[in-house]
């Protein structure tokens, strides 16, 4: 599965990645288990619940069920004026 990072997390763990994604992660709460697992020293901001996940462009939620193809991006709390 592609993984897509921005902000902090992109400079902490790099702005893009491949992860081999088991069964038993399905939703995207179980991603940032499986990414905080890989990354320890990213776990505290991939547990953030600012940390937004998007896929095929729009916001999702936690249980949101996340297929192998899909690429999943993961955004830092923004502020617009």
């Amino acid at each position: 599965m592609k993984i897509l990072f921005f902000g902090r997390l992109g400079d902490m763990v790099g702005r893009e990645t491949h992860v081999e994604v088991p069964p038993e992660t399905r939703t995207v709460a179980d991603l940032r288990q499986l990414l905080a697992q890989l990354h320890p020293a990213a776990s505290e901001d991939l547990s953030r619940p600012s940390l937004r996940a998007c896929v095929n462009d729009l916001i999702v939620g936690e249980n949101y069920v996340v297929a192998d193809s899909e690429t999943v991006e993961f955004f830092p709390p923004l502020s617009g004026g």
